[in-house]
């Protein structure tokens, strides 16, 4: 599709209700769409498309999952903010921190590795609540198989080396 149909219906705000829903379903590692699983490959990984709508969780943007980079961070630190606090106030005036310095950084990265797959569909969530699937974005996502490519099949022969 050249230009995406469904980013010309604008930004919608939600009702508490959708927006419990959606992010309901993401929590529960379901598509926030239309709720049905499994949305994983593995825990790292997200399937292509969801197996009931057939919404596809790139949504037409190769690099649409940056933003889930940002709600893992923010989780990850306040996450750390609060376990170091919570530390310091316990073990006043004896805080451990050797035990701190080293422990953090280990903590931080299980918990992005944790996180990962409840922050790709928070985004997700985020997104279809602002940004609603359409029926003629549904149209798109169930035509052209591929999991990175946004460009609609072009019938043009690809240039190969030749022998």
């Amino acid at each position: 599709m050249p230009e995406e149909e469904w980013t010309k219906t604008g930004l919608q705000l939600p009702g508490m209700r959708q927006a419990l829903l959606l992010y309901g379903r993401a929590l529960s590692l379901r598509c926030p769409n239309c709720g049905a699983r499994p949305v994983l490959r593995h825990w790292l990984k997200l399937r292509e498309r969801c197996p009931g709508c057939g919404l596809r969780f790139e949504r037409g943007e190769h690099d649409y999952f940056t933003g889930s980079i940002l709600i893992a961070y923010i989780f990850v630190g306040l996450l750390f903010l609060g376990l170091v606090g919570v530390t310091i106030i316990v073990t006043w005036p004896g805080v451990p921190w050797r035990a701190i310095e080293i422990l953090a950084p280990i903590l931080a990265v299980a918990a992005l590795v944790g996180l990962f797959p409840y922050s790709k569909l928070l985004w997700l969530a985020f997104d279809i609540m602002l940004r609603p699937v359409t029926p003629a974005e549904l149209e798109w996502h169930h035509g052209e198989p591929g999991e990175w490519s946004t460009d609609q099949p072009t019938d043009q022969p690809t240039d190969q080396p030749t022998a």
